[in-house]
């Protein structure tokens, strides 16, 4: 798979994330300028593998492991869309991001594990934001073009193995999959020299993650995270 289709896979997974999906039609009301943040530190559920769909498949590895991630910016001009099935929700299409996400962990073969990148952006990218309950994710599923994806570089320790990785990425604070969005924080980072897809997954409550067939899936005992921050405010 040459980088053009893999960065076409990894965009057509991320629309698959959210069955709550921006339309075409937008409808605005007033206009607001947004602060937001999130950040978690501890215990995550880390898996990777093939491009999707939804989550890495085919699954190579999934499990526990200790990380952080963090994402702040600002967002301008964010309007109220409609239709969408969750009143309060705002798009903007012009923000600033400034992030990172760090995680280490060990598999069954006692191989070791460490990851490292920072997120940016080569160019304003949209996200949606549902101040009301401090929840955001960034680029939109389903309407963001692949040339205003989230983007990160950063290194990964494979073992014995020292790689330079670099793709796009998805960082979501709540707002994922079908509503009620649940909190936790979520980051997505398809690499694309190797062709594959991490998912780290935060949660602000102990809870179970489900992963890999439905018949049956493998679930995963995820700790409370040690630090779990999210907020969007209002700059009015």
């Amino acid at each position: 798979m040459n980088k053009k289709a893999f960065v076409l896979a990894l965009v057509a997974l991320l629309f698959i994330l959210s069955s709550n999906a921006v339309t075409a039609a937008w409808g605005q009301t007033e206009v607001f300028d947004f602060r937001y943040r999130a950040s978690a530190v501890g215990e995550c559920v880390i898996a990777y593998g093939g491009v999707g769909p939804g989550v890495p498949y085919p699954l190579k590895w999934v499990g526990t492991g200790d990380g952080q991630a963090m994402a702040t910016g600002f967002a301008a001009d964010a309007t109220e869309t409609f239709p969408i099935s969750v009143p309060g929700v705002y798009i903007s299409e012009s923000i600033t991001v400034n992030g990172a996400v760090s995680a280490r962990w060990t598999e069954q073969d006692g191989s070791k594990h460490r990851l490292m990148v920072k997120l940016y952006l080569t160019e304003t990218s949209e996200a949606l934001f549902y101040p009301s309950n401090n929840q955001f994710v960034l680029p939109i599923p389903m309407y963001s073009p692949p040339e205003k994806a989230l983007r990160f570089r950063g290194v990964y320790l494979n073992g014995s193995r020292t790689e330079d990785i670099s793709g796009g990425a998805l960082f979501a604070s709540g707002i994922y999959g079908p509503n009620p969005w649940p909190d936790r924080i979520i980051v997505l980072l398809g690499v694309e020299q190797s062709e594959t897809l991490f998912i780290f997954v935060w949660s602000r409550t102990n809870t179970l993650i489900s992963f890999g067939p439905p018949n049956p899936p493998t679930f995963i005992a995820l700790s409370a995270a040690k630090l779990y921050q999210t907020e969007v405010k209002s700059l009015q």
